[in-house]
């Protein structure tokens, strides 16, 4: 089969990249191993392009091992940073290059319905997010925990691959970097191309450079 490419939209909603962040406030996954965690967002971003790879681990509520991306916008890649979810370090890919490599769009599954996914192949059910808003019980009922607790991420507009191995790409595939310290691109010349400079001011805009 000779797949067409994907359109590139002119959309000012829609992104034709997606980006892999290496850095977010919050608790992180259990699942990630202990020397990943113990680096710094900006030590991730580094190890990600001189190795040419992403690892992937099960998110909270999937078995399976992904990983993840947004496919915001500039707008929406502001908005993470600022409500400090995200810190500004990442790369990012063309989703042409993403969905080559075997990624496509999250979908999300009401609460009362996620007991399902369990039901789904494995190449689904790691694209699964569950969104729900959380409830309490009636007198005597037990909920299942994943109806008692909330899961609203819309606004993360998220992308994953199944990753059974490490996402790989080459330097050449690398749309651009987020980077919050220009040390970064000093240090990883061979990145410092215009978009990385864009998204360096676009950090330090942000107030969030070395962070």
């Amino acid at each position: 089969m000779r797949r067409y490419p994907l359109r590139t939209l002119d959309h000012p909603d829609l992104s034709n990249h997606v980006v892999h962040f290496t850095g977010r406030t919050g608790l992180s996954s259990p699942t990630v191993p202990h020397e990943i965690r113990s680096l710094t967002p900006e030590e991730r971003l580094a190890q990600i392009v001189l190795t040419g790879q992403i690892r992937g681990f099960p998110p909270f509520g999937i078995d399976d091992s992904v990983v993840c991306f947004t496919d915001a916008t500039e707008q929406g890649i502001a908005y993470l940073m600022k409500e400090h979810r995200y810190l500004p370090w990442g790369v990012a890919f063309r989703k042409e290059t993403a969905f080559e490599k075997g990624a496509g769009p999250a979908f999300y599954v009401r609460g009362d319905e996620w007991d399902a996914v369990a039901e789904l192949p494995s190449e689904l059910r790691a694209r699964a997010t569950r969104f729900w808003p959380g409830a309490e019980p009636d007198v005597g009922e037990n909920l299942p925990g994943y109806l008692g607790r909330p899961s609203e991420f819309l606004h993360e507009r998220e992308w994953r691959v199944r990753a059974d191995r490490p996402f790989e790409f080459t330097t050449e595939e690398i749309a651009y970097i987020i980077v919050g310290d220009r040390g970064f691109l000093e240090a990883l010349s061979f990145l410092a191309t215009q978009e990385a400079e864009l998204e360096w001011e676009y950090a330090r805009a942000s107030g969030l450079e070395n962070t």
